[in-house]
């Protein structure tokens, strides 16, 4: 889909999507309470089943990583089963501690692109409670790259107990640690040996096991790092209603663009929310936008936008936008905390349409201009560049054309619903 957009300010209100992640926790969880996984338990509940949503048809719920996930449960319920993740590295770390936890023998599948260089770190943390681990090979030629490969093997369910984690791990992983331990026998407790660069889901995590009615305390130890006791023998009930947290991450960018020249309002956002994305606000104040917070609704109003410098180590989502409204902002502005290698698409776009923008590696730096060019981009198989290249287009001069915008959707659903809804001007 290749679509172009008029420069326009972006004004009104619109409803928050609901949180993709929160969505998938949800969604695991009445899996877990439906399948009932555990080896030896009883039939699901038929009130449970009554109570549970099809989160794969709720609009704006749906995530490739969602559908992963409910597939891998599928298979998850017989014998000896295979687990295919394709390459979504996000539903593997999730669903590798609750196959341990559930399963004797469980073997993992993916495709050739899958990322291989996470399997062993994340097994290597199952080890000592007595899982046994084979890899499989993942060396894949160009050309088999598309067919299904053996990723791991594992044998032996996990033993409750102690765990130590480097706080390296991914954070899905942790938050399926989570979800699994409670499952156990016994009573468990997971320890960080370091400070984890994020928290927020595995914090979600147990937000949403306290609906399900499944207890785990969360404190901090001597040194202020995490630690998780997790009482063993619970189990899941699916709770009468749920209601879905709006999400900050997707309403953050259209709040940035408001800062951009316009006006915007997100209804249906938590203002105590764990969300990482949150902290958007504060960073547009320190931009020089006018912010405001309700208890459930946000408002950002463009002001006399000032460069500053903001450390993006914690929120990765907001670089996007982040980076546009720094070159725009008068002043200088860097923007750190990031592998640049890692936003180089945000870069080009930036570059591309007349930002003065550098790369110093770890973050980019800027000098702010009142207007951008705009033109032409190829998003190719990339989100970040569709989002760059979006909110640039509040501060052109000329129409912004994107080729294959239609990537977005895959992280984004509804993103040029949302835009049209905010006055976006759009030709296709």
């Amino acid at each position: 889909m290749d679509i172009t957009l008029i420069p326009t300010k972006l004004n009104g209100k619109i409803n928050a999507r609901p949180s993709v992640t929160y969505s998938l926790l949800h969604a695991t969880c009445q899996a877990l309470s439906l399948h009932q996984v555990r080896t030896g338990a009883a039939q699901a509940e038929a009130s449970n089943a009554a109570r549970a949503k099809d989160y794969t048809r709720l609009p704006g719920c749906w995530s490739r990583d969602l559908e992963v996930v409910l597939n891998c449960f599928e298979a998850l319920s017989g014998d000896a089963p295979t687990l295919f993740c394709s390459d979504d590295e996000n539903a593997f770390a999730l669903m590798l501690p609750i196959a341990a936890a559930t399963k004797q023998k469980v073997s993992f599948t993916g495709s050739g692109a899958f990322p291989n260089s996470t399997v062993l770190p994340l097994a290597d943390a199952l080890k000592p409670r007595g899982v046994s681990f084979s890899r499989g090979d993942l060396k894949i030629k160009r050309r088999d790259r598309d067919r299904i490969h053996e990723i791991c093997t594992l044998t032996k369910r996990i033993g409750y107990g102690s765990f130590s984690l480097t706080g390296r791990e991914d954070p899905c992983f942790i938050a399926g640690l989570l979800l699994a331990l409670p499952l156990l026998e016994g009573n468990s407790s997971v320890r960080m040996t370091t400070m984890p660069d994020s928290t927020e889901l595995p914090d979600m995590a147990i937000a949403v096991l306290r609906q399900y009615g499944v207890t785990i305390l969360r404190s901090v130890d001597d040194y202020g790092y995490p630690f998780y006791e997790i009482p063993g023998n619970q189990k899941l009930r699916i709770p009468d209603t749920v209601s879905l947290e709006g999400d900050w991450t997707r309403a953050a960018f259209w709040l940035g663009c408001g800062a951009l020249g316009g006006n915007v309002t997100i209804r249906g956002l938590s203002a105590d929310s764990r969300q990482v994305c949150r902290q958007i606000l504060d960073k547009l104040h320190s931009l020089g936008a006018a912010t405001g917070q309700a208890t459930d609704s946000a408002n950002v109003v463009s002001g006399s936008l000032r460069g500053c410098n903001i450390n993006a180590s914690r929120i990765p989502d907001l670089v996007p936008i982040l980076s546009v409204i720094m070159a725009h902002a008068s002043g200088t502005s860097m923007l750190t905390g990031i592998d640049s290698d890692a936003y180089a698409s945000v870069f080009r776009v930036l570059d591309a349409f007349g930002a003065d923008i550098s790369d110093g590696g770890s973050g980019f730096s800027f000098t702010g201009r009142a207007i951008l060019t705009g033109g032409e981009i190829d998003a190719s198989s990339d989100p970040l560049i569709v989002l760059t290249a979006t909110a640039a287009s509040c501060i052109s001069r000329m129409p912004v054309t994107i080729r294959n915008a239609g990537v977005i959707n895959k992280t984004f659903p509804g993103f040029f619903e949302d835009y049209a809804a905010l006055g976006g001007k759009i030709e296709r």
